[in-house]
């Protein structure tokens, strides 16, 4: 995929995907999906730290449900311009979705998330 005209609704496809995955608690379920969204070294930083490569990174979403049990991600569409996705998002249980605020930008190569930015909101 070309990055600087990438077709808007493949893009959104990776995003819901890459949430579906965050969204699923069961780990028997992501190397699939990690294939599908992902390139192999997919990279993530989040507040604790960087994650690199499927296995990293699904320590690191072990680690986010751990810490919030019952929690889910609620994503906004994407907003892309010029290669850069930004995805604004809730996090939290189902009575209170918005909980927890925050951003992620989004980098694209061989039509997969090569990279996840993610920042979260101070109240």
């Amino acid at each position: 995929m070309d990055t600087a005209t990438q077709d808007i609704a493949a893009v959104q496809r990776l995003i819901d995907l890459h949430f579906e995955i965050w969204n699923d608690t069961n780990p028997r379920n992501w190397a699939a999906k990690f294939e599908q969204a992902y390139t192999p070294n997919f990279f993530v930083a989040d507040y604790a730290g960087t994650a690199t490569g499927y296995v990293s990174v699904g320590q690191l979403l072990q680690r986010v449900q751990g810490e919030h049990a019952g929690f889910s991600f609620t994503p906004d569409q994407i907003a892309w311009n010029h290669g850069i996705g930004r995805v604004t998002w809730g996090y939290g249980p189902k009575d209170n979705p918005n909980l927890i605020r925050g951003e992620d930008i989004f980098t694209i190569k061989d039509g997969r998330l090569a990279s996840a930015y993610v920042f979260i909101d101070k109240k």
